[in-house]
């Protein structure tokens, strides 16, 4: 089985609520997706990473979800990362440091251009499904021109500009 990890990132002693519901949105993802993706040879690994030093890069990376799939070659990287989502910082009442200085919070654009800094369940699986296919792709799928088609995931080639490699791929 492949194990694809997503870890939340939170600090230690501050109990935002954005933060708390990202949690809750990731565990009942990996709850839902488990089953469905067992099937096709994945498990999937939920890891909540507790960060002990108050400092200010750890506090810019509270509440950020990265995904990890060694049989993708996909190394611990931010879901922002791999679903090009833009990442902005604003103000939250909630994201207070244990003396009582408040921080910004990681903001997120959605698909529907709305601003969140809960992270919904649909961001993990777009990461997710990306991941998925890329793991899919790297066990060895070359088109016959000799291209690597492991970032392919409606077929091969440059269908944009309608160049298209036959791999054999449907």
């Amino acid at each position: 089985m492949k194990e694809i990890t997503l870890a939340h990132y939170v600090m230690k002693d501050i109990n935002a609520s954005p933060w708390e519901k990202t949690w809750e949105n990731l565990m009942k993802f990996g709850s839902r997706i488990a089953p469905k993706i067992a099937p096709m040879g994945y498990t999937i690994k939920l890891r909540k990473v507790i960060m002990e030093d108050l400092t200010e890069d750890n506090l810019m990376s509270a509440n950020m979800v990265t995904i990890e799939c060694a049989d993708a070659n996909v190394p611990e990287t931010p879901i922002e990362n791999i679903i090009m989502l833009q990442l902005d910082f604003s103000e939250c009442s909630e994201c207070k440091t244990p003396s009582g200085q408040e921080f910004p919070c990681r903001t997120f654009e959605t698909f529907t251009g709305e601003k969140c800094q809960v992270l919904p369940e649909e961001f993990f699986m777009e990461a997710v499904l990306r991941v998925a296919f890329k793991a899919q792709h790297t066990e060895g799928a070359h088109c016959h021109c000799g291209e690597d088609c492991s970032s392919c995931a409606s077929g091969c080639g440059d269908e944009e500009i309608g160049k298209r490699h036959d791999c054999g791929r449907k």
